[in-house]
């Protein structure tokens, strides 16, 4: 099952995606399954059966169900099977002779949807599966059907609900029709994979052709009217990238709208939340990406041994290329802003390497397992070209599609594709963090009719070796290099120009995954939600309680920072932490110097707006001071929630129920950047 970030997060965050796989090897093999429920919403309960056939010689059988199901009987044939249900598995011996079990079975799923869900992580807000008048979602991973250790060969899928209610899951929809109170759908997978996930609700549905694709849309009816640009969208993006990455591997794709604020990914559909199809931009950033999931995550699995490459894969390959595709400005400020994400959110502590990805849990695992990864695999195209680029994911798909693979397996096709060594991109996979570069030492000088460039990328452990690009301004225009830099401290260069220099920079264009300093972060939400060191700051002008400051806290993910009065806060604590104050500090001097707060202290904003500033401080108090300016309680519960989903912002307004101003200020050069005088010897 592939897992979307949900409303504002889908404008700024990647979908994510979470790997299920088949059972451990020895298990028997599976011909098919036949499984047929009957959905109850009223009851919250669903009435199932399933025919198993095994290979033959098969003899001991374990099946996953839910553990509150009621199993009431296992069959073979006309004979009752002996069986063991024990903690959600099924255990039983196939009579010699026999490979086929029937298994007749009832269960409840009514996981509770959070009408005012917190901001966070976790997309699915602890829904696994729950069935109700207003929809029914049953995700793979809630064993809602006897699940085989291994993935059948073909599985067919009917489902019945009441007159109305319609249903969709995975394969090709055979039938479907609607008589005698009850609604039916028949649906087919020829080349199965994962677990089955199912949704169902009161939809409109409509389909055509395209692409020589079957293209479905499952929408509640006042959501109806959108289906024609769900569809349109998805015949174009489904055409590009059948032409980048081959066939499209299933027998359908269709939008389908959820009951509850979340969205998924499944093999061959869609499911996105009401308010998120309502979002005008989402047919172009958010379907896309489920498209192109559709080989990379859901048509070729993820062998987790080496970690969760498709999340980054996908990143790259649908959010990121539609930027380049318009703009190749749009992508640079793309690329910088996973490096931002990156050296704000993660920490020493809670950093790790890309081989040890498996989900999104938390801003850092999102920075790490999307932001990193989609940058390795923007340096492996630069490295090998479009050409070997594109070849090697096409014939991957064709040889591993109803696969899994693994990094190795990627970097392999890619190399093959294009006879070159990937060794230094297999370290930034291997390894935790990336390289930490500066100019140091930097000088010019008159060399004959031309001009001279020496000095050095100094590194700071651990060390890592790459082609870093350098770019020489002069008065005559822009010259590039790129540095090969080994894994040590300090790596020489010496450029020759034509003309006067002017500047020098160190991957000016972010086209290298690395560490930025400190001086080329701008401050930001991102800043607060990874920072580890917060202290929240109760001012006397705060206007929520210490409750809801708390709650606001816990949406940035930092629900454990320490809270203290400004009354009570001492020079130590706040030289040694970063601070975000609910309300405006009296003492001036714990803000910035400079620092110019948009309200005076002490002085009410209007009740039906919230300000967050996110501001940096300088040596020797370095970090960043934030400030949390709600205009009443009310405006708090409405706009703090959001704030989380602005992260790469610096300053944020809301007010008339929506975001009205969103800024960042710009970072300071850092390290990487070295201006010239204008009287050079």
């Amino acid at each position: 099952m592939r897992v979307v970030p949900l409303l504002l997060s889908l404008v700024l965050l990647p979908l994510a995606a979470f790997p299920s796989f088949a059972a451990a090897t020895g298990a028997p093999a599976v011909i098919s399954q036949e499984i047929a429920v009957s959905l109850d919403p009223p009851r919250h309960e669903l009435a199932g059966e399933s025919r198993i056939v095994f290979a033959p010689g098969s003899r001991a059988v374990r099946l996953r169900l839910a553990s509150q199901a009621k199993v009431e009987s296992v069959r073979c044939g006309n004979r009752e099977l002996p069986f063991t249900f024990r903690s959600g598995a099924i255990d039983l011996e196939l009579p010699p002779g026999e490979n086929s079990l029937a298994i007749s079975y009832r269960a409840s799923f009514n996981d509770q949807v959070s009408r005012h869900p917190a901001a966070g992580e976790d997309p699915s807000y602890g829904v696994n599966a729950a069935i109700g008048s207003e929809g029914t979602f049953l995700g793979g991973g809630a064993n809602w059907y006897p699940v085989p250790e291994q993935v059948p060969a073909s599985r067919m899928i009917a489902i019945s609900a009441p007159a109305g209610t319609e249903a969709v899951t995975f394969g090709a929809r055979l039938s479907r029709q609607t008589s005698g109170g009850t609604t039916r759908s028949v649906w087919q997978e020829k080349r199965p994979v994962g677990e089955l996930s199912l949704s169902a609700g009161p939809y409109l549905v409509e389909e055509r052709k395209a692409a020589g694709i079957t293209l479905y849309s499952y929408f509640y009816p006042d959501n109806a009217e959108l289906a024609p640009r769900y569809l349109d969208a998805a015949a174009k993006y489904l055409a590009s990238y059948q032409e980048l990455f081959g066939t499209f591997p299933f027998e359908k794709f269709a939008v389908v709208e959820n009951f509850f604020p979340t969205g998924y990914g499944f093999p061959s559909f869609t499911l996105l939340g009401g308010a998120v199809i309502r979002l005008p931009f989402i047919v172009d950033t958010s379907l896309p990406h489920e498209i192109a999931h559709s080989w990379w995550g859901n048509g070729i699995d993820v062998d987790l041994s080496e970690g969760n490459w498709c999340e980054g894969l996908v990143t790259y390959l649908a959010d990121y290329l539609l930027k380049e595709r318009r703009s190749q400005a749009e992508a640079a400020e793309y690329r910088r802003q996973l490096l931002i994400d990156y050296a704000s959110l993660v920490t020493p502590e809670n950093e790790f390497a890309l081989t040890a990805f498996v989900s999104r849990n938390d801003p850092a695992s999102r920075a790490i397992g999307y932001g990193k990864a989609a940058m390795v695999f923007h340096m492996i195209r630069s490295r090998i070209g479009d050409e070997a680029f594109f070849g090697a994911l096409r014939e991957l798909a064709r040889q591993r599609m109803y696969r899994s693979a693994s990094w190795s397996d990627l970097l392999r096709a890619f190399s093959q594709a294009s006879g070159k060594d990937l060794a230094e991109i297999r370290m930034l996979i291997e390894r935790k963090g990336g390289p930490r570069l500066a100019l140091d030492g930097t000088q010019s000088r008159r060399l004959g009719v031309g001009w001279q460039v020496i000095g050095r990328v100094r590194q700071s452990p651990p060390y890592f070796a790459q082609k870093v690009p350098l770019r020489l301004e002069t008065s005559a225009g822009a010259l590039a290099w790129q540095l090969p830099v080994q894994a040590q401290d300090a790596t020489s260069f010496d450029l020759a120009a034509p003309a006067k220099p002017q500047r020098l920079l160190l991957d000016p264009d972010a086209e290298i995954f690395r560490i930025l300093a400190p001086g080329e972060i701008p401050a930001t939400v991102n800043s607060i939600k990874g920072s580890g060191k917060l202290l929240g700051v109760v001012t006397r002008n705060c206007r929520v309680d210490r409750g809801s400051f708390r709650g606001f806290l816990a949406s940035l993910s930092q629900g454990r920072a320490g809270v203290v009065d400004e009354a009570e806060l001492r020079p130590e604590q706040a030289a040694g932490h970063d601070l975000l104050f609910c309300g405006l500090p009296r003492d001036a001097s714990l803000l910035p110097p400079g620092a110019e707060p948009v309200n005076p202290a002490g002085e009410a904003g209007p009740p039906d707006t919230l300000r967050f500033t996110v501001l940096q401080r300088s040596a020797p108090a370095r970090g960043v001071v934030a400030l949390f300016e709600p205009g009443s309680p009310t405006a708090a519960a409405l706009y703090a929630p959001k704030v989380t989903h602005y992260g790469k912002y610096g300053y944020l307004l809301f007010s008339g129920g929506a975001n009205r101003r969103k800024s960042t200020a710009v970072p300071e050069d850092g390290e990487v950047v070295v201006r010239f005088p204008e009287h050079s010897p």
